[in-house]
């Protein structure tokens, strides 16, 4: 595989020596961040009224095990507590399983879950960053940490993320305008108690390089810091050229760890140095069908990415978390966060060898000229910044022997992003779909301040939830919020006429409702309604080209997206809460639905006569202690998705989705029958994840099919009291996966088989 290192800029490797030092010097405090992950809390359906939840250990837990996730307790104040009170699916990926498995984005986490179709990724291209669909519905900008905003779009590394958790269906009655289809929430590594050291190395395939570091220093009984740090170097196994270079540091500081009033102050920074994958075209067959051309014979090493091309970001915020218990039955909190991100972007897009001169010509094993699209691939420069504060109030009380859980407050964000579109100079294509050259041969691109333009977009969001006990068995939950959204545009839409500021407002409510109903100690059952709207210009950092369909127009009555949630579930735990099992049923309405380009930009713009889709749906998820030894993570989702509304299309399958998903990891300690446990734990451990085929991404004809995935994945780790060692390898069969597709023009193939070794202290 080829390799490419470029030179970086004093500044750059100020800030790598910053952040390699800070890994090399710290560590990983391994059983306090589990016990972060799978705290619980007595089932809210128990006959007394619970007061903020206490961060414990879980139930019958031991360290280096993968948890019931159904106890997973969720950081986001506006919600239920936990996965097992929460009438609605919510797919966890723990600490464990991320350590297991050698996860180190939030792509190759979200492998795990299915129902996720995946747009981009670590270095294996889309244009902006990370992109996802939930049960085919574009979550495009929704991800959160902590329950706030993640304002950018950008490659996230989770060096330092305690969990993933994808909440699935709508979710505006608690995160406000767009979530139409699930978001996806991270949960930020803080301090705790204790001190502890901890670094991790890691060496690969594809050259892949890096080390990670978590240390955590209790100065007080209520003061700790905790420190993360991490510097990796890696290309893409089986794909030539591109590569993904990241380095980053995090503090959180914890005041009140022990006291009524907590606050915890975090700072992050994320750098990226890599050259984007935007894979390869689709070639079109006799019936008039089209398929990857790599699944037509091409090298799937084969990358059209040239040295001009880059994607360069850096992402610095900082969050203020503050909890005070007031009373024994109120609690206030107040959330803040300012983000600022910059992103450079230059790649290079092929197209599709549809032409019977360029089919004909590869099918004989000729080398046809690669046509590009999107003018050769998009380059900008975007700039900007993003503020949210989240304050709530939490009142728990009865009234008439009714316990309620009353939670009400007020959110507000703020996004204000500068673009510059770019200027390429002396690019030409000179390019074949064989024997590719990376070479940009002089050409490089400007950012000229003529074509800049400016979005932003503000939300006021008011929010009132109550949990209503009836009975011992019975409970009511209904949650309403109130958005006040506007989104405005001033600059140049690709054109050399300046487009005076433009605005647009939405106003809309988001309710939601549930019946809980609990026969059992263990065992729930739900069915819940909820509806979220998406109006126009919710997704200020994710537009790459500036289209006039995707921006605001005075005077234009776009109507926002509406998504109706239709889920009737269950939720039980096994073996004293040590195995959860949960099964749903749903129904996602879309209505006013509109697709984007490859540009990440709205094609058919707001318009009742919108695609519009319907989602419906069986989920299965069962995690945790089968035996002593032996630990499960396996989930399966079956979708379909059809187009309704549109007359071109009616009845036609909805792009992106799989009919059929799963996602297992099984481990098992061998140590009780060989080893004496005081000697250290031998853990094996293995899985696979598979999707069923789909039609590409943007594909509403149903004429690009994209074949099925098949990830076959293993592990072998022996840990002791101060060190480890495990190896994995990954995609054994070695099978061609794609990574994100568009349309009928291109997919990105995913990696080939590899390998990962690493070795952790512990001090």
């Amino acid at each position: 595989m080829e390799q490419c290192t470029r030179q970086l800029s004093p500044k750059v490797r100020l800030g790598a020596a910053v952040a390699l030092s800070l890994s090399a010097s710290l560590g990983w405090a391994e059983s306090e961040a589990e016990a972060q992950e799978t705290n619980l809390e007595p089932a809210q359906t128990d006959s007394t009224i619970k007061l903020s939840a206490v961060k414990v250990r879980g139930e019958n837990k031991r360290e280096n095990e993968i948890p019931n996730t159904n106890a997973t307790l969720l950081d986001i104040g506006r919600m239920p507590t936990s996965v097992r009170d929460t009438p609605q699916v919510i797919n966890v990926v723990p600490q464990e399983i991320i350590k297991q498995q050698r996860l180190y984005t939030l792509d190759q986490a979200l492998a795990n879950v299915p129902g996720i179709t995946l747009s981009t990724g670590e270095g294996r291209g889309g244009l902006n960053g990370d992109q996802f669909r939930i049960r085919g519905q574009q979550a495009r900008g929704d991800v959160y940490t902590d329950g706030l905003k993640d304002f950018g779009t950008y490659t996230r590394d989770i060096f330092d993320i305690e969990n993933v958790e994808v909440i699935k269906g709508p979710a505006g009655e608690y995160f406000g305008a767009a979530n139409l289809g699930g978001l996806i929430n991270e949960t930020l590594k803080k301090a705790h108690d204790g001190t502890s050291y901890n670094y991790d190395q890691a060496f690969g395939s594809a050259s892949m390089y890096r080390g990670q570091g978590d240390v955590n220093y209790q100065f007080t009984k209520n003061v700790a810091l905790r420190l993360n740090g991490m510097y990796n170097r890696a290309g893409v196994s089986g794909r030539d050229y591109v590569y993904s270079n990241r380095y980053g540091a995090s503090a959180d500081l914890g005041v009140g760890l022990h006291g009524k009033t907590t606050w915890h102050l975090n700072w992050r920074w994320l750098h990226t140095d890599s050259i984007p994958d935007y894979g390869v075209g689709m070639i079109k067959l006799p019936n008039g069908t089209y398929k990857p051309i790599t699944s037509a014979g091409l090298d799937r090493s084969t990358t059209y990415a040239r040295e001009a091309d880059r994607d360069n970001s850096d992402i610095h915020s900082l969050t203020s978390s503050l909890k005070s218990k007031i009373s024994s039955w109120f609690t206030f909190s107040n959330n803040t966060r300012f983000t600022r991100y910059e992103r450079n972007y230059a790649s290079t897009t092929p197209a599709a060898c549809s032409t019977p001169a360029c089919v004909s010509s590869f099918m004989a094993g000729g080398n046809p000229t690669l046509s590009y699209g999107a003018m050769g691939g998009t380059a900008y420069l975007s700039k900007g910044i993003g503020v949210e504060n989240v304050m709530m109030g939490d009142a728990r009380f009865t009234t008439f022997q009714i316990k309620h859980d009353l939670k009400f407050g007020v959110d507000v964000n703020y996004q204000d992003e500068d673009r510059y579109m770019g200027t390429w100079f002396g690019r030409v294509n000179d390019q074949t779909i064989r024997n590719t050259s990376h070479s940009s041969k002089g050409a490089y691109v400007t950012f000229p301040k003529s074509n800049k333009a400016n979005s932003d977009q503000r939300d006021v969001g008011l929010f009132l939830s109550d949990h209503i006990q009836l009975t011992k068995e019975l409970a009511l939950f209904g949650s309403v919020r109130w958005d006040a959204f506007q989104s405005t545009f001033a600059g140049y839409q690709l054109s050399p006429v300046l487009v005076p500021r433009q605005k647009q407002n939405a106003d809309r409510w988001s309710p939601s409702g549930s019946i809980m109903y609990t026969p059992l100690k263990n065992s729930s059952f739900y069915f819940t309604f909820s509806r979220s709207y998406k109006p126009i210009g919710t997704d200020v950092s994710s537009q790459v080209t500036i289209l006039a369909s995707d921006t605001p127009q005075n005077g234009a009555d776009f109507k926002p997206q509406r998504s109706d949630l239709f889920e009737f579930g269950n939720k039980t735990d096994f073996l004293q809460k040590r195995l959860g099992l949960g099964v749903a049923f749903f129904q996602i309405n879309q209505n006013n639905s509109y697709y984007y380009d490859e540009n990440g930009d709205v094609v058919s713009g707001f318009s009742d006569s919108g695609v519009g889709l319907r989602t419906r749906g069986v989920e299965l998820n069962l995690t945790g202690k089968i035996t002593k030894n032996w630990d499960i993570y396996g989930a399966y989702s079956w979708m379909d998705g059809k187009i309704r509304n549109s007359t071109q299309y009616r009845g036609k399958e909805a792009p992106g989705v799989s009919h059929n998903n799963f996602s297992v990891w099984t481990s098992y300690d061998l140590t009780d029958y060989l080893f004496k446990p005081e000697s250290g734990h031998l853990k094996i451990a293995g899985g696979a994840q598979y999707a069923s085929a789909y039609w590409s991404n943007g594909d509403f004809s149903n004429t690009a099919r994209i074949p099925y995935q098949f990830s076959l994945n293993g592990m072998v780790s022996w840990e002791a009291k101060n060190y480890r060692i495990s190896f994995n390898a990954n995609n054994i069969t070695d099978h061609l996966n794609y990574a994100s597709s568009f349309s009928t023009s291109r997919a990105v193939p995913g990696p080939g088989r590899s390998f990962i070794g690493n070795i952790g202290l512990t001090f």
